[in-house]
């Protein structure tokens, strides 16, 4: 059963499109640190991680929440992740920028894991996730946490190599 919580194209979905087209208009205009590759790793990371718990948890057999407009995969579902990667790259370009080091890297993901929440309860708000069906805000920070330090990490691990 499709479960329709709006039909309109309303703020939700701008919220996607505008924080998706602001973070490539960002990763296009500021100072290049990481090579082409890297930066789409970073990118791409993020996309994966999404995807990955979202697809995880909001899924039969669990099927805690919904995501945007309707309980089917949509279009705007697919921007959304996207939208990630524009914050996973960004993640990694400040930490580079402020050269975190020991543990700097505690506070950094804690302090971003705190922005990520923000994200999150706003895009409840606004109606980008749906959790009525059981679904605790508060259970997204050790995924927050533990997103976050994974991508430290790969980073770690991308340059060394």
């Amino acid at each position: 059963m499709t479960v329709i919580y709006e039909d309109s194209f309303n703020i939700n979905e701008w919220f996607v499109i505008v924080s998706l087209v602001f973070m490539i208009i960002m990763i296009w205009i500021t100072p290049k640190i990481f090579t082409i590759l890297e930066g789409i790793a970073y990118f791409i990371f993020g996309i994966v991680y999404g995807m990955f718990y979202d697809h995880t948890i909001s899924i039969k057999p669990w099927d805690f929440y919904d995501v945007n407009d309707n309980s089917s995969y949509q279009l705007i579902d697919f921007l959304s992740y996207v939208m990630y990667g524009g914050y996973s790259y960004f993640f990694l370009y400040l930490y580079e920028k402020m050269n975190i080091k020991g543990h700097g890297n505690l506070i950094y993901v804690l302090i971003w894991s705190c922005f990520s929440f923000l994200m999150e309860w706003i895009g409840v708000k606004i109606g980008l996730f749906h959790f009525d069906k059981g679904y605790k805000m508060y259970w997204s920070i050790p995924i927050y946490i533990i997103a976050q330090s994974m991508l430290i990490i790969f980073y770690q691990i991308t340059k060394k190599n």
